[in-house]
Order: structure tokens, then C-alpha cells, then sequence
């Protein structure tokens, strides 16, 4: 391996790509601060939540949580506060740990009712208003 000695760094534009140009973000993720009210349950697991975005969401697990990676969770109970949605259906997207030592997965949902989603949708809603309210 050659070892660089040279105290500048030269940099090279990068031609523009007119694909990238075009994509626009339908969604991102929301973080979740109260995650005692904000959670997923799994069986007679509680995972709370670490952000939320319509299609998925990432919560905190335990460095011994067995979701293998591409692993399809069934009868998923989101809890949003007041409001609860059943029988979601995910698939585990990754299991990492965060920047801070914290065990995470994500969670991409597979398969909801257009009318789950929908009261999903309003429900995410209402919280992006009441973070950036709060922001």
C-alpha cells in the first residue's frame, strides 16, 4: 500500500446525473420520544420505537432478540399512543447497532389494509405536525 504524503486533497466535480435530479422523497422517518406510549408488540414482546415512517419502523431491541434478517413478522400490534393498529405484517430490514451502542431493527410493513393504512397515514399525520409544532 502506497502511504500518502501530500497535505492537500484534490477534488473532482462530479458530472450531474439527471436521475438523481428527479427523485423526490414521498416519506421519511419520524422520531418517537415518548417510547413508553409508542411501541411495537410482538407476541408478549414490547419493543419501543425509535422513528416511524408510513411504510415501517424501527424499534430498540436487545442484543439477544432473534429476528433474523429478511425474517417476516406476522400479527404485529403497532401502538401509537391512543391509537393501535393489529395484525401488521413486517419484514425485518436490518439489524444493526445505532451510533450510540444501541441494538436497532428495522421493520418494513408487507402487508396492511388500505383502511389500516389510511388511519395510519392520518395518524402520522398528526404526529409530524405535533413535532414540527414542538420543534
Amino acid at each position: 500500500m502506497e502511504k500518502i504524503s501530500d497535505d492537500s486533497i484534490e477534488l473532482e466535480e462530479i458530472p450531474s446525473d439527471s436521475e438523481s435530479e428527479q427523485v423526490i422523497r414521498k416519506s421519511y422517518r419520524l422520531p418517537v420520544k415518548n417510547r413508553e406510549q409508542f411501541f411495537l408488540k410482538l407476541e408478549d414482546n414490547c419493543f419501543p420505537l425509535i422513528d416511524i415512517s408510513d411504510s415501517g419502523i424501527c424499534v430498540e431491541v436487545s442484543a439477544d432478540t432473534e429476528f433474523p434478517q429478511d425474517a417476516i413478522l406476522s400479527g404485529c400490534k403497532l401502538v401509537l399512543g391512543d391509537n393501535s393498529f393489529d395484525n401488521l405484517v413486517g419484514e425485518i430490514v436490518h439489524i444493526s447497532v445505532d451510533g450510540e451502542g444501541n441494538w436497532i431493527s428495522g421493520i418494513q410493513w408487507t402487508a396492511i389494509d388500505d383502511d389500516i393504512q389510511s388511519e395510519l397515514n392520518a395518524t402520522l399525520t398528526l404526529l409530524r405536525r405535533e413535532f414540527f409544532e414542538n420543534a
